[in-house]
């Protein structure tokens, strides 16, 4: 009896395993699926947006060509195209000799930028029409890009040059981090000639691609699909959803770590072969003991097994509930991030085009006012979904050591537009501080408080810089705004406290969220905060950090 217990323990335990092992995958592969259809979607936007205002350039440098544009008409136009395009990147224009004749983005070295080596461009000049090219180093900026380019031809069809547009690679690794793939979870995408993205550490990859061994071979069959084998990038084993994008030649691919994967399963195998010593050992004693009293023993063992059944099933609602809930967050937030940012991203592109085409006043004021209505829309949600994401710790801060001002300079030149519409000065005190941050997220912090001291501030100017204490680097942002009231001071981080001021406009007012983010932020970088302000004098938030 003890031998067909034990069997029939071992049987059922390896059943269960096998089973659970099954469903952990699947999972697994339902999570790559998701994450590689919504990669599809966004690259495809991107790609394709970014073709269309290529194309609207071609136009351009066709008719400088020809003498029907201007030098200075030209460079407006290629900065409204810049201005359009849907995720951070910069537009030049290349004669058939390969030099840059047009860029908003000064030369580095002084003098023109040849690009004649470029693999692109040598396709355009075989005849090529549009080439979506591989990771590379920007000349210009040393910003990791993917470009993609298009040929220029003049009215009769000669070769003239190119225009080409470079892709950060930063957008994706933002796009990265909010997705829940674990720490050994990729993103990539790659085109015949190698990798156009690969998140995370695009820089190692530069050069390299996928397009060969288990995904060629997968790919021969269909289109989409999922594989479980390793990387031919760096060996790691993972199970892997991939696709082919619709309209180009391009292959997503998105992957989790099976290690990863099967660690929660390996922790129950580890539980469930204590469990099945502890029983056996319970078992054989109770067998040694049935010759004093068989009928005693068999009632304490079916009070055990009716315990162990109870706190099995309970403990298995209770996992079951805690894994819905978290499958449900998780879908939310990589769901919301983009599938709802995506089409106010459109929106205001098509904002955009549709003020540089009207020139009657009336209509202006309206399509300005639909303008700041989407913008302030973008920021509501961007506030609602930064607080979902900090609450559900699905953000891992990634400290380094790295320079201040570069930081604060580029700040500053993304809120200067608006200060300016507001009458306001906006400026950085130069610093050479090292500091110990995460700069991803600092930088997120920091524009709240620029963004809320512009929006609260009728005159005078918004000033960001920093105070040395010891160790630690105190940033701070001044402003000649309304201020504080002292009963609201110790209530400012709090979620959805907000400061009217008269006469304040409708789209210019928020959810009062935007300093409960810094608080949350704040927290997670162990960073402490501090404000000091005066009312109808001005207000002063900083943030203490490291020194590096």
């Amino acid at each position: 009896m003890v031998i067909l217990v034990v069997a029939l323990m071992l049987l059922g335990s390896a059943g269960f395993l096998i089973h659970l092992r099954q469903s952990t995958i699947e999972n697994a592969e339902e999570n790559t699926v998701g994450v590689a259809r919504l990669l599809d979607e966004t690259l495809t936007r991107t790609l394709g947006t970014t073709d269309m205002l290529l194309r609207r350039m071609a136009e351009i440098a066709r008719a400088h060509h020809h003498g029907r544009l201007t030098d200075a008409q030209e460079r407006d136009q290629l900065a409204d195209l810049q201005a359009s395009l849907p995720e951070r990147g910069s537009i030049v224009v290349i004669d058939s000799k390969g030099d840059t004749i047009a860029s908003l983005i000064p030369s580095p070295i002084g003098t023109t930028v040849n690009l004649s080596d470029r693999p692109w461009f040598k396709a355009h000049v075989e005849g090529t029409e549009m080439v979506i090219a591989p990771m590379v180093f920007a000349r210009y900026s040393n910003n990791l890009i993917f470009t993609v380019s298009r040929r220029v031809s003049d009215d009769q069809g000669n070769f003239i040059g190119v225009v080409a547009c470079g892709i950060h690679a930063t957008y994706f690794t933002n796009f990265y981090n909010s997705l829940v793939l674990g720490q050994g979870g990729v993103i990539a995408a790659a085109g015949p000639d190698g990798l156009i993205l690969r998140q995370p550490n695009p820089e190692l990859y530069v050069g390299k691609s996928f397009q060969n061994g288990l995904f060629l071979s997968a790919l021969k069959e269909k289109p989409t699909g999922t594989v479980l084998g390793p990387s031919p990038l760096d060996g790691i084993e993972r199970i892997n959803a991939y696709r082919k994008l619709k309209d180009f030649n391009i292959v997503v691919v998105a992957g989790m770590s099976l290690d990863e994967v099967l660690a929660p399963w390996w922790s129950t195998v580890g539980a469930l072969c204590l469990a099945m010593l502890l029983a056996g050992t319970a078992v054989a004693g109770l067998a040694l003991m049935a010759f004093r009293g068989i009928g005693r023993e068999q009632a304490i063992l079916a009070g055990l097994e009716q315990r162990v059944r109870e706190r099995t099933e309970e403990a298995e609602h209770r996992a079951e509930e805690a894994r819905l809930a978290n499958e449900s967050k998780t879908r939310f937030l990589a769901a919301a991030s983009h599938d709802l940012r995506q089409p106010l991203q459109a929106a205001g592109m098509f904002a955009e085009v549709l003020s540089s085409r009207i020139t009657e006043p009336s209509t202006v004021a309206v399509v300005d006012k639909l303008r700041r209505s989407i913008e302030a829309t973008n920021s509501l949600l961007g506030s609602l979904l930064d607080v979902s994401a900090l609450e559900a710790g699905k953000i891992t801060p990634n400290l380094s050591t790295f320079r201040l001002m570069p930081l604060l300079a580029a700040l500053v030149d993304q809120i200067e537009p608006e200060a300016t519409a507001r009458g306001l000065s906006i400026g950085a005190v130069p610093t050479d501080a090292r500091i110990v941050s995460d700069p991803v997220l600092l930088e997120r912090l920091l524009r709240n408080l620029l963004v809320n001291a512009v929006r609260y501030t009728e005159t005078g100017g918004v000033l960001i810089g920093c105070r040395h204490r010891g160790d630690h680097v105190a940033i701070q942002v001044w402003d000649t705004g309304i201020g504080i009231p002292a009963s609201k001071v110790a209530k400012i981080f709090d979620d959805f406290t907000r400061i009217d001021r008269p006469g304040m406009a409708a789209d210019s007012r928020g959810l009062g969220l935007g300093l409960g983010v810094v608080r949350r932020m704040a927290g997670l970088l162990n960073h402490s905060l501090e404000v000091r302000t005066l009312a109808n004098r001005g207000s002063c938030f900083g943030v203490v950090v490291p020194r590096g």
